[in-house]
């Protein structure tokens, strides 16, 4: 944020905690690239292993993303559900692009938005890949691709899904870092789609 002026949603929360006297730590990238970052919660939640960032960072196990293999190969319909049946529910659900009882064994993912890595090589080489917000056209042609045999099925889901599994390993640092302080991991939902209708 650049302002905290309060004719817009977020300045008037920021009044309402400024007023307050409290203190806002907003973890974004931060939470991301971290050893056990939001990524690396969701492929540790989908049993991955051998799993490395898909863009190093500069410390050991650190960085961008996660790669690693299922303990046992899956169809792709098979992995869809499990992560149906790990996120909370949302009104997109999980969607999918790929043939349903493909074989999976190698799975990419990026917590939060990650069409910016379609390209990596480590993606591409992939099975499938897992993240949120998947824009029509780079979508479309990571589909064309590996329709031609270069790339991996694509499994799309909820931002704010693919991240609040994070939540409660940030909650247990805290409480670890912050002896006798009070962590509590709120309930509500910041998922901006409410209801779809298919």
């Amino acid at each position: 944020m650049t302002s905290v002026a309060e004719d817009r949603y977020k300045g008037v929360v920021l009044g309402r905690l400024i007023r307050g006297g409290a203190a806002l730590i907003a973890a974004h990238t931060n939470a991301d690239v971290v050893a056990r970052g939001t990524s690396a919660v969701l492929a540790e939640r989908l049993g991955l292993v051998d799993t490395r960032p898909l863009e190093p960072g500069s410390a050991p196990g650190t960085g961008l993303g996660r790669i690693g293999t299922l303990p046992a190969p899956a169809t792709l319909g098979a992995l869809a559900r499990r992560i149906a049946d790990i996120l909370p529910a949302t009104a997109q659900g999980v969607r999918v692009a790929g043939d349903y009882e493909q074989g999976v064994a190698t799975v990419a993912l990026c917590a939060g938005a990650g069409d910016s890595l379609l390209a990596n090589p480590e993606v591409v080489a992939a099975d499938v890949y897992l993240t949120s917000d998947l824009r029509h056209h780079p979508a479309s042609e990571a589909r064309e691709r590996a329709r031609l045999g270069r790339g991996p099925a694509l499994i799309d889901v909820s931002h704010w899904a693919s991240e609040w599994l994070w939540l409660d390993v940030a909650a247990e640092q805290l409480r670890s870092a912050l002896a006798g302080v009070t962590v509590t991991v709120s309930e509500l939902r910041t998922d901006p789609w409410d209801f779809a209708i298919v």
